[in-house]
């Protein structure tokens, strides 16, 4: 039977109840009764005491026993003996409390100091490092030091409250670099606009659509480069491709336009080519017939045709001059002459042509004087095979030319492709960065939850706990929007790294 047992047993039994001397046992057997009863009990607590660290019951079942045998009336010696065995167990008691609570205090503030600097150290990090990540890092990792430590209650009060004010301060500062955040996404979207609209203006007025194009893909570059909210980057972009359809939609009718322009102009010019044509072949004063295939030549230099118009009637007119040429027998020495200069001349210009395709990398100079070469070769006085000796090194430089520009554009279309792959890279350590601090804060959630369930109705714990709570909710809310608009730019990035393929 164990001790608890034995004291309800005792306890069912009732010891008598007398007045003030020992006449109250009508014979010596109730009071050895009585006696043996008294002394079981005492036994039992004083086993119990030996046994148990709860100090409260022990004391309280010896005071019962104490209480218990004033009443009885024993004889001097049998009351002093028992009385002797109790006094020895709240003694015996009191010095095994007294040990046991010497040695906890001692391994708490033992626990204590081990911890107090490094969790101060880390509190000091927190504040100093604008590193959040770090910084809740630092303080989860205090917190564990001590977490499953013996400490007394006003260290680890203590201890709680430094962990808990960094945690507050973090979360502030975090919260006004928000706002600054926010702060500046709406002073960029403000910048930005006035920028858009006079991009817009010019990409509405320039009757070059090249340089239209220019003006709205710069400032779209100098939208990415900015730090906007994703409903404002998103009306800014719209503005932008509406503008890029508009300025498609004027080149598609400029291109009606212009193609109806050069079959009229065609038309006309083919027709005075025609009749000076007609006429260097009937005639035989050639310098008249000379003066009107130039002046036909002047007509088509400043009117809009397609090239292979351009080209086709130039052939015929440069077929006739080479006709002309060759009937004009009485002057071939000066014509051989002036082909000889022309082509030294266009020869040099030819070199310069190489150089300039070599040395720079000014595509549109480098085509233009190429092109005006090329037409000066088609227009000025040459024997056929130093026309086309000409022509074929022309060829040659555009062919340099061609894989000059294909390789400078090519080089760029890697370096961009590049460029978006590592910016993937970042923004997807950037989301792993964040879905860990979601984790880290649910578990300070969970932790908050737990400390709401053993607050035993503490208003203040409850408080505090409950906006913990909403203020780790609330982050968690603001980081799982960074997630999806940092996928919608990873997405993006994906899609132009696709077109670039």
């Amino acid at each position: 039977m164990s001790t608890e047992q034995s004291m309800n047993t005792n306890d069912q039994q009732p010891l008598p109840q007398t007045g003030d001397n020992l006449s109250q046992y009508d014979s010596d057997e109730k009071y050895n009764e009585a006696l043996i009863h008294i002394n079981e009990e005492v036994s039992h607590n004083i086993v119990f005491a030996k046994e148990s660290n709860d100090w409260r019951e022990i004391r309280n079942r010896l005071n019962i026993s104490k209480d218990k045998l004033k009443g009885l009336f024993l004889k001097d010696e049998d009351n002093n003996n028992l009385l002797d065995l109790i006094n020895g167990a709240i003694e015996s008691v009191n010095k095994r409390q007294s040990d046991e609570m010497e040695k906890i205090e001692k391994e708490s503030f033992e626990n204590y100091n081990n911890v107090i600097d490094r969790v101060r150290e880390s509190v000091t990090k927190s504040k100093e490092t604008k590193d959040f990540k770090q910084a809740r890092e630092a303080l989860l990792s205090a917190q564990d030091l001590f977490k499953n430590l013996k400490l007394k209650r006003s260290h680890r009060d203590e201890l709680i409250k430094l962990i808990n004010e960094a945690f507050d301060e973090l979360t502030t500062r975090q919260i006004e670099e928000r706002e600054n955040y926010e702060m500046e996404c709406i002073e960029n979207y403000h910048s930005l606009k006035a920028v858009v609209e006079h991009a817009l203006e010019f990409a509405k007025t320039s009757p070059i659509f090249a340089k239209s194009r220019e003006a709205l893909i710069k400032v779209q570059n100098e939208i990415k480069g900015k730090k906007l909210k994703r409903d404002q980057r998103e009306e800014l972009f719209q503005v932008i491709r509406s503008a890029f359809e508009d300025v498609n939609k004027r080149q598609d009718e400029d291109r009606h336009n212009f193609e109806s322009e050069t079959t009229e102009n065609y038309n006309k010019l083919k027709k005075l080519v025609d009749d000076a044509i007609e006429f260097s072949q009937t005639t035989e004063e050639f310098s008249v017939a000379r003066e009107q295939l130039i002046n036909a030549q002047n007509a088509i230099k400043g009117v809009k045709l397609k090239r292979e118009q351009r080209d086709e009637l130039y052939s015929h007119i440069r077929a006739v001059f080479e006709d002309l040429n060759s009937k004009q027998s009485q002057d071939r020495t000066e014509y051989d002459t002036e082909c000889g200069d022309n082509y030294t001349k266009l020869t040099q210009k030819v070199d310069d042509c190489f150089a300039l395709v070599l040395g720079v990398t000014d595509f549109k100079l480098i085509r233009e004087t190429l092109i005006t070469v090329q037409s000066e070769v088609k227009i000025s006085k040459l024997k056929k095979d130093q026309r086309s000796e000409l022509f074929a090194r022309i060829r040659e430089a555009f062919g340099h030319f061609d894989k000059k520009k294909d390789e400078f554009f090519s080089k760029r279309k890697d370096e961009r492709k590049t460029k978006l792959s590592d910016i993937k890279k970042n923004l997807q350590e950037k989301i792993a960065r964040l879905n860990e601090l979601i984790a880290k804060d649910s578990d300070a959630a969970e932790l908050q939850k737990k400390r709401l369930e053993e607050s035993n109705g503490d208003e203040s714990v409850t408080n505090d706990a409950n906006k913990r709570i909403s203020s780790i909710s609330n982050r968690n809310t603001e980081k799982q929007k960074v997630i999806d608009d940092t996928n919608i730019r990873i997405n993006d990035i994906e899609k132009e790294l696709s077109e670039l393929q």
